[in-house]
């Protein structure tokens, strides 16, 4: 997530891998996205600095720069040695992001080129998911491959090596998550078909997630559903009542709740049932005509379904509780060459990637190898894309990313309560 400000000066967006907890003093989007704050962050990420002289720089009062780093502090974004005030967290420059581009293009394509010389064996493997009569096999072998294999299971396998510190790393106010950050920008030109980033929430027993490059909007869930809840929070910035703010977030995450596990069972139907009439579709959910109608020209405009006639029928993958066995066994088969190539590629931080401003600056190097792993299979997810083993997402507005999304089934006892 990136964070904002006002200032002529280069800005920080912050981002995390793990788990913000709540909305609180501790919560380090709301500390980092303080006006001011990536301004600041800029500024010390170049040399360390006194509050005074940080009050000079960005031209705001010595008031003003205190409680920013007293806030930072809180949650060991800087710290202060000797009058003057150091980040404690890896933040990339223009530079590092320049040199993670070139660098880790050889190893994606290594990786990638072992991963299509299983093509045939993954593929008769996927064949068996439920949806596979009625999506294509890039899609399921971009979401099953490209993001629950090179992404999701190989940053656990990274986690098991001791090799990433992502999501168990202790932070104050008692979460665990590893803060990183970057010079605002600093990514311009970089991340077209770099499909490394994954977006997942859960509602009921349904998770939804979309997965793509980071060039835009998605108009897909959960993005649509958390900018709905995006714009609740910042009811709260506008110095309304806390009780009233509270309550409309409470009735905002019940109507979401509803309307997503109401989208999860209408898909999860065309998935086991196959593609049917949209009154067919209608009865077997028990939903009333119009919703039903209104519902399914909301899926298709989302392009989870496709359209024929009166005819309905799924475009992005929907996976049932029952194949998980089938993804396990693609990882199953995956493992290795996985495992080979992403803790292989560690040393690298010694060697080719030794010039990066954290690694020169002594941060643990398992911090920001997520980072540079989410580079690594970016590039061989790009490439087999390009190839055709993977779906090539398109463009098809200003200002959107290229993406695919889809929906799980998970089983009653993971499920989250409406």
């Amino acid at each position: 997530m990136a964070v904002t400000a006002h200032s002529s000066a280069g800005r920080i967006s912050t981002y995390i891998c793990g788990n913000p907890g709540p909305y609180d003093e501790y919560n380090p989007f709301k500390v980092t996205r303080q006006e001011h704050a990536p301004e600041l962050l800029y500024l010390l990420n170049l040399e360390p600095l006194s509050a005074e002289e940080l009050s000079k720089r960005l031209g705001v009062s010595i008031e003003t720069v205190s409680k920013l780093l007293k806030d930072l502090a809180r949650i060991n974004a800087v710290f202060e040695k000797y009058g003057r005030w150091h980040v404690s967290f890896p933040i990339f420059t223009r530079e590092d992001l320049r040199l993670l581009f070139e660098k880790a293009r050889k190893p994606g394509l290594r990786l990638s080129e072992k991963v299509m010389e299983l093509g045939s064996e993954i593929r008769e493997r996927l064949s068996k998911l439920s949806c596979a009569k009625q999506v294509e096999m890039g899609k399921i072998a971009l979401a099953v491959v490209g993001c629950y294999i090179l992404d999701w299971k190989a940053l656990e396998l990274l986690n098991e090596k001791n090799l990433s510190l992502c999501g168990w790393k202790q932070q104050p106010g008692n979460r665990k998550y590893v803060l990183l950050g970057r010079e605002e920008g600093a990514e311009e030109g970089l991340l077209d078909k770099m499909y490394w980033g994954s977006h997942s929430s859960t509602f009921g027993r349904f998770t939804f997630t979309s997965f793509g490059d980071h060039t835009g909007y998605r108009y897909a869930f959960p993005d649509a559903a958390l900018s709905i809840s995006a714009a609740v929070l910042k009811l709260m910035e506008k110095g309304l009542p806390d009780w009233y703010c509270n309550k409309i977030a409470e009735v905002s995450s019940a109507f979401l709740a509803y309307c997503m596990v109401e989208i999860g069972e209408s898909l999860l139907a065309l998935c086991k049932e196959g593609p049917m009439e949209v009154d067919s579709l209608r009865k077997d959910i028990g939903m009333e005509k119009d919703r039903a109608e209104a519902l399914i020209r909301l899926l298709a405009d989302t392009k989870y379904v496709k359209l024929d006639g009166d005819r309905v029928m799924l475009n992005y993958p929907v996976f049932t509780v029952k194949d998980k066995v089938v993804i396990e066994n693609v990882w199953q088969l995956l493992s290795r060459t996985v495992e080979e190539v992403a803790c292989g590629y560690f040393e690298s931080l010694r060697s080719e990637l030794a010039e990066i401003t954290s690694v020169r600056r002594g941060f643990d190097p398992r911090e920001i190898y997520t980072d540079v792993w989410h580079w690594v299979f970016g590039w061989a997810n790009r490439m087999m894309a390009e190839k055709g083993f993977f779906y090539d997402p398109p463009r098809e507005r200003e200002g959107e990313a290229r993406y695919i999304a889809w929906v799980e089934e998970i089983a009653s006892r993971e499920a989250t309560p409406c």
